[in-house]
């Protein structure tokens, strides 16, 4: 990197350390045999519409934002986690009960187990829990698909074939956060950890034992205008799925507590994406990517002054034509999206300046 990137990293990570200890401060204790979160939405699964159940484990939390640079600026989910160590008993007992959730439901189902850091941490979650979990998956012959979240650090080849041996011939995604195929935007603005080059050696050994890929994009990371968020989201679509990626998660910023995101926001020098940025990243996107490369989109708070937004008058609309689009892959849902507030949006693309002007808060 140059001198003024290696500055402003070292300005990033200062601040994202900062917030690290503010969202540490405010952990409480909680009942380590509850998850942190579990909720059940309709997704599709391979070619049918079915039941997916997320579930976030309560562990210690992530490495990366318990580690020296403090975790991602966007991210606020260390203040999940837990304050001390989780047996691995109640951790699997956390599990049991987020999977009681799908007690009633037909199949197909999918199941995506999601920690504050990384399922394949063993600081977070211990062999031992990792291989009772992945057998009561495989116990119900419900479940057609597996997403599991991690770092690309933690993906080791022996772990890949435990996986695989314990699930069958379901479909098993490994879910890594790329964010962004700019090294720049991923390691500095993003505060991320990790290269392109270490994202496509996980990619690469996740393939070659014949399991899948889900990359997470992350549209609009700080210190971006609108227009170069609207870019950035379309080129890192491609990448990953050029590198094999069978899902791409399009996750617009949404301003969580505690994070270097917020504090910018709070200066009125960030503003969540427009939901134009988003709907038109996914529009094109899907031109551009194989057919056969999935692209799905859940916005968090919608419409919220703190999620990604319009002008207040169209944004249902924008989240309901994203959710039948990611149920679909029709972006048909997409193109016929129509509000006045299309006017500022693109003053926006046209002449926002890099921190120096956010439209339309």
């Amino acid at each position: 990197m140059t001198k003024p990137l290696d500055k402003m990293h070292e300005l990033v990570t200062r601040a994202a350390l900062e917030e690290r200890e503010r969202s540490l401060s405010k952990r409480r204790h909680s009942n380590p045999t509850e998850p942190s979160a579990a909720w059940v939405t309709k997704a599709r699964i391979e070619e049918e519409l079915g039941y997916a159940l997320s579930v976030v484990l309560a562990t210690v939390g992530c490495s990366h934002a318990r580690g020296p640079y403090g975790g991602c600026t966007m991210c606020s989910y260390l203040l999940d986690g837990a304050a001390e160590q989780i047996s691995s008993s109640n951790i699997v007992k956390q599990f049991r009960k987020a999977m009681s959730r799908l007690e009633h439901k037909e199949p197909p189902l999918s199941v995506k187990i999601y920690t504050s850091g990384s399922f394949l941490d063993t600081e977070e979650i211990p062999p031992d829990a990792r291989v009772k979990i992945l057998d009561i998956i495989s116990d119900d012959d419900r479940v057609q698909e597996v997403v599991i979240e991690t770092r690309p650090e933690f993906i080791q080849l022996s772990t890949l074939e435990e996986i695989k041996t314990k699930l069958g011939e379901r479909t098993i995604e490994i879910a890594i956060g790329l964010e962004s195929s700019s090294d720049v935007i991923r390691e500095v603005y993003i505060n991320k950890g990790f290269t392109f080059q270490d994202f496509k050696a996980a990619v690469d050994l996740v393939l070659s034992v014949g399991l899948d890929i889900r990359s997470y994009v992350l549209i609009k990371p700080p210190f971006l205008t609108e227009k170069q968020a609207l870019l950035d989201g379309i080129q890192s679509i491609k990448d990953a799925a050029d590198l094999g990626s069978n899902t791409v998660s399009v996750n617009p910023v949404a301003v969580q507590k505690d994070t270097v995101v917020e504090r910018l926001w709070y200066r009125r020098d960030y503003r969540p994406p427009w939901l134009w940025t988003v709907s038109e990243v996914l529009r094109r996107a899907r031109q551009d990517v194989s057919p056969d490369v999935r692209i799905i989109c859940d916005p968090v708070a919608p419409g919220k002054r703190r999620g990604p937004h319009n002008c207040g008058m169209c944004d249902d609309a924008f989240s309901k034509a994203i959710s039948k689009f990611s149920l679909t892959q029709d972006a048909q849902s997409l193109a016929t999206l129509d509000c006045d507030c299309q006017h500022s949006w693109m003053h926006s693309l046209e002449h926002e300046e890099l921190s120096l002007l956010i439209h339309g808060r």
